[in-house]
């Protein structure tokens, strides 16, 4: 298969999607603040209620054209959800990320078994192991590529990037953290481009909002309530199309004046693990062509 990915929210072709069934088999290493507030209190999530959730946010993106792939268990990995993290894709490039937590250094090898079915015109590269780069922090879009520089990845992380795709305008966003009384953890949790020309952004969650994204985007400020139920982590199916939690109802709103069609799928469990719909998807392949890639 081809991995082009060029567009944030060009038609979506193909993309792993995080595995469950293992969920919290092994001990979790705490690594987010949402984890450690839910992770030891009676509204935990479970497996059986993340896997439900899950497979029924699986049977929408499937019912709209798009392949699915996703990782095989691993039997010392905690969780296996959040995919988006452990890879970027920019064009015909695959990056396997180097992740911040130890216990997600591992991760990429559920998925490796895809490799032997790439193009092959497309590069996989690994990140140095003396640098943190995660794909939560990475935006492609309209030919620049965001990258958040906060809690995980590093600004030698952002640099390195920046030398892999010198073709691409490299846009750094200096993200808020704890010391700033923010839990901002990737920037897809403060920045997401949605519809033709749209944003969804928190403002307080970037140090400065770059003149790039003000020009670029018109912007749907999001308020820190509706980011700390990560309401900007949505999911773009294709320019017109978006998956979102019920539970944004004012973004979601916002997004309809606009002309984007909004699927609402329940989405609560996944989220306490510290990502939505974004986070859990690792897309392969975007593309304005009419075929898909396989």
């Amino acid at each position: 298969m081809d991995v082009h990915v060029d567009s944030e929210t060009a038609p979506l072709r193909s993309v792993i999607v995080g595995y469950p069934d293992n969920f919290l088999d092994v001990e979790p290493e705490i690594i987010n603040e949402t984890q450690r507030k839910f992770y030891d209190c009676p509204d935990a999530p479970t497996k059986e209620a993340v896997t439900k959730q899950l497979n029924g946010f699986i049977s929408v993106i499937e019912a709209h054209g798009v392949t699915v792939h996703q990782p095989r268990p691993l039997p010392y990995i905690p969780d296996q959800m959040m995919t988006r993290d452990i890879g970027v894709v920019i064009g015909d490039t695959f990056v396997v990320t180097t992740m911040a937590a130890k216990s997600r250094r591992h991760e990429w090898r559920g998925y490796a078994h895809l490799f032997e079915h790439f193009s092959p015109h497309t590069k996989v590269l690994f990140g140095p192991e003396d640098l943190v780069i995660e794909g939560g922090d990475v935006i492609v879009d309209k030919g620049k590529v965001f990258v958040g520089i906060g809690q995980r990845t590093t600004l030698a992380g952002a640099a390195w990037l920046m030398q892999l795709v010198p073709e691409y305008e490299i846009v750094p966003i200096n993200l808020r953290g704890l010391t700033d009384g923010e839990d901002v953890l990737h920037l897809d949790c403060s920045f997401l481009p949605v519809g033709a020309n749209s944003a969804l952004i928190y403002p307080d969650g970037m140090r400065e909002v770059p003149a790039t994204v003000r020009e670029t985007y018109d912007l749907i400020e999001v308020t820190r309530e509706e980011q700390q139920r990560l309401g900007t982590n949505v999911l773009s199916l294709d320019p017109q199309t978006v998956v979102s939690q019920p539970t944004s109802r004012r973004i979601n709103d916002e997004m309809r004046a606009r002309g984007i069609t909004v699927i609402e799928v329940p989405y609560s469990e996944p989220p306490k693990t510290g990502g939505s719909f974004r986070c859990c998807t690792l897309p392969l392949h975007r593309s304005f062509s009419s075929a898909v890639l396989i």
